[in-house]
């Protein structure tokens, strides 16, 4: 999950202090959601109680414009795909709740929401027994 001009509306001396938001999944295919990678500038909370995000981090004392820049990494999702078909994945923050969007120290929180829309394909395997004659056949051809 990417953040594009976090600061752009922001005074010189804002800080980002952190951010949270959610996960949704939904389509004719399915996922599960295995997880979270924060971005090691953020403290990793969300696990903890009263939390209890898709993903959320701290940053203390806070990140200027010069440390985020115009593009900064909040986190990676991790998904697992369980059945074939379109899955849309939504990223969503809540504003009511304090711990979600992008939050900053002088100015309020920012919403984090977007979505992207997946087609999970079986990929097929080749079966078993030509797997092992493949590699019988790459065996002998070194013997020879």
């Amino acid at each position: 999950m990417l953040a594009l001009v976090p600061f752009a509306n922001a005074s010189a001396d804002e800080l980002l202090l952190g951010f949270g938001f959610n996960t949704q999944v939904g389509g004719t295919g399915s996922a599960q959601f295995l997880g979270s990678s924060i971005n090691p500038l953020f403290t990793d909370i969300s696990t903890q109680d009263g939390v209890n995000l898709a993903a959320a981090g701290l940053a203390f004392p806070g990140l200027g414009a010069n440390e985020v820049g115009s593009l900064i990494s909040l986190a990676v999702m991790h998904f697992q795909a369980i059945a074939v078909g379109d899955l849309n994945v939504a990223i969503t923050s809540d504003l009511y709740d304090l711990n979600q969007g992008l939050i900053f120290l002088n100015q309020g929180q920012l919403a984090i929401n977007a979505s992207v829309g997946f087609n999970i394909t079986a990929v097929p395997l080749p079966p078993s027994l030509l797997l092992f004659l493949s590699g019988l056949g790459g065996i002998r051809r070194r013997r020879g």
